[in-house]
């Protein structure tokens, strides 16, 4: 790769998009900053002392930037354009008049932020790019040329007209940023050894990237940054993987300055560690309110149906994703935007554009709002401590109560050898609960609907054999009935396998909690920056743990007291509460998934008892409810 010079002539034309075809289909304002990094990069050596260097270099700056402002004027009208134009001439006057390397380098830097800033220019991936097997991928593609450590000394350096780029040479990296980089590598130098590397994915360029912009630091530089980061210096300017990869060493090294720390050390360390910055929840409130702007152009259109997809996309792909942290620092504004989105989602079924225009201002104010809270918020040691506290015991209560019933049940009928169908359960839940969010964080990407509908379908399902558990405890509860259950069926299932039923229900108890509780965790650990604040979450987990344990022993010691059949009657009615409460759960996960409409109604809103304030949950749940009672009923009057 030749990351170094441009011919400028190739590159104009590429930038009005007539020579390669691949290349004409580059978005011009991504081309544009890459002009700014080649005049920013290889001005400074043309000049020296106000006397010209490199006579044909200085040649192609001068024409180069002369193409700045026309070209700027050729973009999409916007309101700080004359802004643009008025700094793009401050750099071709800066040259024709051979300033400084160092001041054209600086407006150049300006001028780029800004176009970034006026046109939305995307500066970084969604995702940290997977970089476990970068070295490999940089030696197969890139070291003929740059040499296996990067040095400019490949094997067919010596061929070249023009020297690859030495990426320890903090002089030429110095302006550089990681997106500057990328869009090299991925649109290549046209007229030049560089090609553009279409046959590597978007992930591989970013990983080729962010590998090559840490070369000209040092390990000191990096530890020291890692000092300052630790200690909270410019985090306000580090919230997301975007922020990073726009980033340049002059601009680190200028904001550092500003409050007396090394910046640029700061910056080395975290393009060597970036995925301290991975998917932010700024990234996907950003994605929520671009697609309420799209389900909204669309209502305008008529197209009701895309609308409805885009409004529900605002939700599951935007700002569901940040939903576990915002709950941890608001609660209430949560719940306020949950229920204008969902709002604005039916109101775009109707097409009823003018309550769409009304919610979707409604909704951007309280989405900026969420990021300002998340982004101000610093964990401290006792919200730590309660929010993972809470957390856990919110979670795994349901679960809880659910397996204790069920061993209680085995134990006192003396069926103590199944209880490790229990066990097995459980265990297997926790296990491909942690295994699915690491998938789900490194292998695949697993959508918003596809989380709520899994959800939903197993609370659903959990519903529904819990009513027959329920059933079938209640059945048995008179000492006779239940003698002759456990002579006949119980010792039959046992022979024949038939108690891994017990394993199901306490698999699907626990892994419709877990995966949730780890999303909850990792948006806690995000927001937490201090040792003490760590020790403070971890305690929490801890007395959760000790509580739910507790809660668990308590119904085993009470269950062996009772009388069997006020034992079995108690179970069987916490049972159907349970269905109860799972079934509310599972029709909010699937009309969040959209697949059920959402009626609003007004009635109290308790999570923890799966009540939502919506028609259609609370009519499977008062139907759950009933055919319990009934079922209850029934059994009692015949026996």
């Amino acid at each position: 790769m030749l990351l170094a010079h441009i011919r400028p002539l190739a590159l104009l034309a590429a930038l009005l998009f007539s020579l390669n075809p691949a290349v004409s289909m580059a978005d011009p304002s991504q081309r544009l900053v890459q002009m700014l990094d080649y005049i920013g990069v290889d001005y400074p050596p043309t000049v020296e002392n106000g006397k010209v260097v490199d006579a044909v270099e200085y040649a192609e700056m001068q024409e180069f930037s002369g193409e700045l402002r026309s070209l700027i004027l050729g973009m999409p009208e916007y309101e700080e354009k004359a802004k643009l134009v008025q700094e793009a001439e401050q750099i071709r006057l800066g040259i024709a008049q051979r300033i400084k390397g160092d001041k054209i380098a600086m407006l150049t830097q300006q001028l780029k932020a800004d176009l970034i800033a006026a046109y939305d220019i995307s500066v970084g991936p969604m995702k940290v790019p997977e970089l476990a097997g970068v070295q490999a991928l940089y030696e197969a593609e890139c070291s003929s040329c740059h040499g296996i450590l990067g040095y400019g000394d490949g094997p067919l350096a010596s061929e070249q007209s023009i020297p690859p780029s030495d990426f320890h040479d903090m002089k030429r990296q110095y302006s550089r940023s990681v997106f500057d980089l990328y869009n090299t590598i991925s649109l290549g130098v046209d007229g030049t050894p560089m090609q553009a590397f279409e046959q590597l994915n978007e992930e591989q360029r970013w990983a080729l990237a962010i590998y090559v912009s840490r070369l000209a630091t040092t390990r000191a530089q990096r530890e020291l940054g890692k000092s300052l980061w630790q200690q909270g210096y410019l985090r306000d300017y580090f919230k997301t993987l975007p922020n990073l990869t726009g980033m340049s060493y002059a601009k680190a090294e200028e904001l550092g300055d500003d409050i007396n720390i090394d910046g640029r050390a700061m910056l080395a360390y975290l393009r060597s560690n970036p995925s301290i910055l991975d998917v932010s929840d700024h990234a996907a409130l950003d994605t929520s309110i671009a697609m309420l702007a799209v389900s909204l152009e669309h209502a305008r259109a008529g197209n009701n149906e895309a609308a409805y997809k885009a409004a529900l996309s605002a939700y599951l792909d935007g700002f569901e994703l940040a939903e576990p942290t915002l709950v941890i620092i608001d609660k209430n504004l949560k719940l306020e935007i949950e229920k204008k989105m969902i709002d604005f989602r039916e109101a775009s079924k109707k097409g009823d554009v003018e309550q769409m225009q009304r919610l979707q201002s409604e909704l951007v104010d309280l989405i900026n709002e969420a990021k300002n809270a998340i982004g101000s918020n610093q964990m401290s040691v006792e919200a730590a401590f309660f929010g993972s506290f809470i957390i856990l015991l919110r979670e795994g209560v349901e679960a809880i109560l659910v397996l204790a019933a069920l061993m209680a049940a085995l134990v006192k009928t003396g069926r103590r050898e199944a209880v490790k169908y229990i066990h097995a359960g459980w265990i297997g839940a926790v296990v491909l609960g942690v295994a699915t969010w690491w998938m789900a964080e490194n292998l695949i990407t697993i959508s918003g609907a596809s989380r709520e509908v899994t959800e939903g379908a197993a609370a659903l399902f959990a519903a529904a054999i819990l009513v027959y558990v329920g059933f079938w405890l209640h059945n048995a509860s008179s000492s006779k009935r239940w003698k002759l259950f456990i002579d006949h069926k119980i010792n039959n299932a046992m022979e024949n396998k038939t108690l891994w039923v017990l394993a199901t229900v306490s698999f699907i108890a626990v892994y419709r909690e877990m995966f949730e509780t780890v999303l909850f965790y990792q948006a806690m650990w995000v927001q937490i920056d201090t040792a003490d604040s760590q020790q403070g979450f971890l305690l929490g987990v801890l007395a959760a743990l000790v509580l739910l344990v507790a809660v668990a022993f308590m119904i085993l010691r009470l269950g062996t007291r009772l009388p069997i059949k006020k034992f079995f009657q108690i179970n069987a009615v916490l049972l159907f509460m349970l269905a109860v409460v799972f079934a509310g759960q599972g029709i909010a996960a699937f009309q969040e998934a959209g697949i059920i409409a959402t009626s609003m109604v007004q009635f109290p809103r308790i999570e923890l008892l799966g009540i939502y304030p919506t028609v259609q949950g609370l009519g499977l749940q008062l139907f759950v409810l009933l055919m319990g009672a009934g079922l209850l009923f029934y059994q009692r009057k015949n026996s």
